[in-house]
């Protein structure tokens, strides 16, 4: 199905006309891909956010 928009201005109906067009499936894909970069860099930001800065401790080397 090819979706002919028309507003009266030339110059913007020949560049609408080259537009692609976004079916569900195309937005749910791309909706799903944000969701999951997000949750994964949500996850590796918040990690490196949340670790303790040990630089400065003296490691003396006793255990327990």
């Amino acid at each position: 199905m090819h979706v002919v928009i028309k507003t009266g201005h030339k110059t913007t109906d020949a560049w609408l006309a080259k537009q692609a067009i976004w079916h569900d499936k195309d937005m749910l894909k791309a909706v799903l891909v944000g969701v999951a970069l997000g949750v994964v860099l949500g996850f590796f930001w918040g990690y490196g956010v949340g670790t303790p800065d040990l630089s400065g401790l003296i490691h003396t080397g006793i255990k327990g």
